[in-house]
């Protein structure tokens, strides 16, 4: 007996993705308006599909703690994100509404994937949208580099590295 083997690329993947979400928009739609679990769900494929792109693209890694791979630090160098986050890191921490007495590193880690999904880099913007062009990945993905090793600034700010995440903090 022979194995069947289907192979689908992203555009199949992504078109599936599509289909699905709006299916459970239009059904939500028809139920009287309720999108608080079809959005739920929307933005966990959302995250998931960032998540798959970044390790795919070999950008950052998957095992814990996520890190940046050697093609996540070049994306973070040559898009002047490095450059832009070390700049403004003092802004950020404060646009980001980060609690300096936050004491969990899973929660630090959040907070800044979080405050990088959502950021308005205002004429940044523009520069992260060439990247994500030049390196053929999403928009979304360049954020998550960024939000990584933003991450890590955090945790150094609050006395820990990116191993720690798996460790609670002694105090």
């Amino acid at each position: 007996m022979e194995n069947l083997v289907i192979q689908i690329g992203w555009p199949q993947f992504i078109g599936v993705i599509v289909t699905i979400s709006g299916s459970l928009i239009i059904i939500a739609w028809k139920s009287g308006g309720r999108f608080t679990g079809i959005e739920t769900s929307i933005t966990w494929i959302k995250e998931s599909i960032t998540k798959l792109e970044g390790r795919m693209d070999n950008a950052f890694g998957s095992a814990s703690p996520i890190k940046l791979l050697p093609r996540g630090v070049e994306i973070l160098e040559n898009s002047g994100l490095k450059e832009y986050i070390n700049k403004n890191k003092n802004m950020l921490i404060s646009r980001c509404g980060f609690k300096k007495d936050l004491t969990n590193q899973y929660d630090i880690q959040e907070n800044a994937f979080d405050c990088f999904d959502k950021l308005d880099f205002g004429d940044f913007e523009s520069k992260l949208k060439e990247t994500s062009y030049k390196y053929g990945m999403s928009l979304e993905t360049v954020r998550r580099i960024g939000g990584i090793y933003f991450r890590d600034i955090l945790l150094s700010e609050n006395g820990f590295t990116p191993e720690d995440l798996d460790k609670p903090k002694n105090k």
